[in-house]
């Protein structure tokens, strides 16, 4: 498996295991759902309780810059601040290369890209086996690792699966002048700075877009809208649902494997932290109808639930009546947005505007 960059580096060099790493679900499509993993983990900590667990384990933790620590005699130990962020088996095999003694295969458990209620559960649960005695004992090795680059592996494995799956499968994506069109990026760059000049933003004292802020994306689809935020030195997390789009965007490397996710945009709150992006955007997030508006207005309050207090929520549709809904529903939501007439010669997309300040 060729995701997981941090934690290969970092096995190679601090326990000299060449791996293949391995998360707990394999289908790409279960990124939607990381929490299904927890199980397998409540499976294991019953094996443990019952003396069945003997496998070697690495416990990841989060407080500092990465390094190892082994400790024959007693479990590795956990400085004040650092936080549990991940667990893995690691099945070694005899043999390796020049560099490394060993080769393995690593299966990882990590709640980094999950809830907080999700994250809770896993620690406790690992608590719960790092205490119990048996034939494996307490974790073997304890590696730093942070939080961010946990995350950033979990979204490249699966990126990388889906378009190894996408590959494999006989699809070609088509050429990148078929799909990519750059009035469309160039519009959405103009709407981004419309933005930023808004009295709203100005007179809010927050950034609307700046490097170092963290950028959502909604219904990404191949990335042709995120190429107007790379113009603006800008890399969000980009989501859609549909697969195909993504692994277009992934294998024209305008979607970056590690900063994508196919994920229903209804289950936001189910699979990332609530209130953590100074911004979230969704460009063109879908044509609106009065028989579908419940969807989309399910996804609108998902967006809401991501952004940090004073954040900011930029949509954008093409017809002035869906808008409308966005507003009326946000308003009843708490939020009070605009509506601003985004039309011009350039393109259909983007013609209206919805932006609010949570």
């Amino acid at each position: 498996m060729t995701g997981m960059t941090h934690l290969s580096r970092l096995f190679s060099e601090k326990l000299g295991i060449d791996a293949g790493f391995y998360l707990t679900e394999e289908n790409f499509q279960s990124q939607r759902f990381l929490f299904a993993g927890m199980e397998q983990l409540r499976e294991l900590a019953e094996m443990k309780k019952a003396g069945m667990f003997d496998i070697e384990t690495v416990l990841l933790t989060d407080g500092g810059p990465a390094h190892f620590e082994k400790r024959p005699e007693t479990p590795p130990s956990m400085t004040e601040g650092e936080v549990i962020t991940g667990f893995v088996l690691v099945e070694r095999q005899p043999g390796g290369n020049a560099v490394c003694n060993d080769t393995g295969n690593c299966l990882v458990f990590t709640p980094a890209v999950s809830d907080a209620d999700t994250k809770r559960e896993f620690r406790s649960v690992l608590l719960e086996m790092a205490a119990l005695p048996s034939a494996g004992g307490t974790p073997a090795h304890q590696l730093q690792v942070s939080e961010k680059e946990l995350i950033d592996d979990v979204i490249e494995y699966y990126s990388k699966t889906a378009l190894a799956f996408f590959r494999e499968s006989g699809a070609l994506p088509p050429s990148y002048e078929s799909v990519y069109s750059e009035s469309r990026v160039q519009k959405a760059a103009v709407t981004l700075r419309k933005v930023r000049g808004l009295p709203a933003v100005k007179e809010s004292g927050r950034a609307f877009l700046a490097p170092g802020l963290k950028i959502l994306e909604i219904c990404c689809g191949n990335g042709m809208s995120t190429l107007g935020l790379y113009e603006e030195e800008i890399v969000p997390l980009s989501v859609d649902i549909n697969a195909e789009d993504i692994c277009i965007g992934l294998a024209h490397n305008v979607l970056k494997p590690e900063k994508t996710i196919i994920m229903d945009a209804t289950t936001l709150s189910r699979n990332l932290d609530t209130e953590m992006f100074d911004t979230v955007i969704g460009f063109m997030i879908g044509t609106i109808y009065e028989f579908n508006k419940n969807l989309w207005f399910s996804i609108a309050g998902e967006a809401l639930k991501m952004l940090k207090p004073g954040g900011f929520l930029l949509l954008t549709l093409q017809a002035e009546h869906e808008a409308v809904w966005v507003s009326d529903y946000l308003k009843s939501k708490g939020v009070a947005g605009e509506i601003i007439d985004n039309r011009d010669d350039m393109t259909y997309y983007d013609e209206w505007i919805y932006f609010a300040r949570k």
